[in-house]
């Protein structure tokens, strides 16, 4: 019985140093989860920020987008009117030259006259 008793104390004492590990064990994994679960958290923080910059930066896009869909359709009105200055200035220039035509051929005339 005297053995029975010590392998009976044997037992006892190793369960309880496996106990012990296993507590320790359970003790690291809850340490972990809530390191884990701060750094979730963090991470978290950092999307929402991050997707809120991108919902900015994706207004900016827009916004730029439609400037420059402006700017497309005052460049071709502007195009449009150098071009219709363009037109008017050679008829000008044609009409200039005909009067300065008629203008010599009445000078002609005159000194012809004269």
């Amino acid at each position: 019985m005297d053995d029975e008793v010590k392998t009976a104390q044997e037992n006892l004492r190793l369960s309880a140093n496996q106990n012990q590990k296993i507590m320790q064990e359970l003790n690291d994994y809850k340490m972990r989860i809530n390191n884990n679960n701060q750094e979730n958290e963090q991470l978290k923080g950092r999307i929402q920020k991050l997707m809120g910059e991108n919902t900015s930066l994706g207004d900016e896009v827009r916004t730029a987008q439609e400037n420059l869909r402006l700017s497309a359709n005052q460049m071709q009105k502007l195009n449009m009117e150098i071009n219709e200055y363009k037109t008017r200035i050679n008829s000008n220039n044609q009409e200039s030259e005909t009067f300065r035509q008629k203008i010599q051929k009445l000078m002609n005339e005159n000194t012809s006259l004269g």
